[in-house]
């Protein structure tokens, strides 16, 4: 019997609703499929243990203050994040910091690189559609890897 294969899924963090639909449009037509975490806490649900199944790149944003669920969700930033995935999550799995914090993302990308992970760190605003696709194809590069 053939099991279905399963999609490769891009875990995005982020709590601004223009650049969700922003990376949504830019995943059309694309054969991966995005997961949405746009609290700190969402994320940290879906970066547990045994959750982070076909999760083949991360983008990942510092502040997410815009849609809180809980009021533990306030206290969640990207930065604090980077805990759980780096105990949950494959280092294979790029990872793209696109947060236009000024100063966090540089602790973030040294945790996760020192942690053995591919590290892209770029600012949203300097974050376009030819940039996104060439960090795609450094994920789709390691996912037919690692699958």
């Amino acid at each position: 019997m053939n099991l279905p294969v399963m999609s490769p899924r891009i875990l995005l963090i982020e709590d601004d609703p223009h650049r969700i639909a922003t990376f949504r449009e830019w995943l059309t037509d694309t054969e991966f499929v995005l997961i949405e975490a746009s609290s700190g806490g969402r994320a940290l649900g879906l970066l547990r243990k045994g959750m982070t199944d076909g999760i083949a790149g991360i983008c990942l944003d510092n502040d997410l203050e815009k849609q809180p669920m809980t009021e533990h969700d306030l206290s969640l930033s990207g930065a604090v994040l980077i805990n759980a995935i780096t105990q949950s999550v494959p280092r294979w799995v790029p990872v793209l910091i696109h947060s236009m914090n000024a100063q966090k993302p540089v602790g973030m990308e040294r945790a996760l690189k020192s942690a053995g992970f591919s590290v892209t760190r770029t600012r949203m605003a300097g974050l376009h559609r030819a940039v996104f696709h060439e960090w795609l194809q450094e994920v789709r590069d390691n996912w037919e890897h690692a699958v």
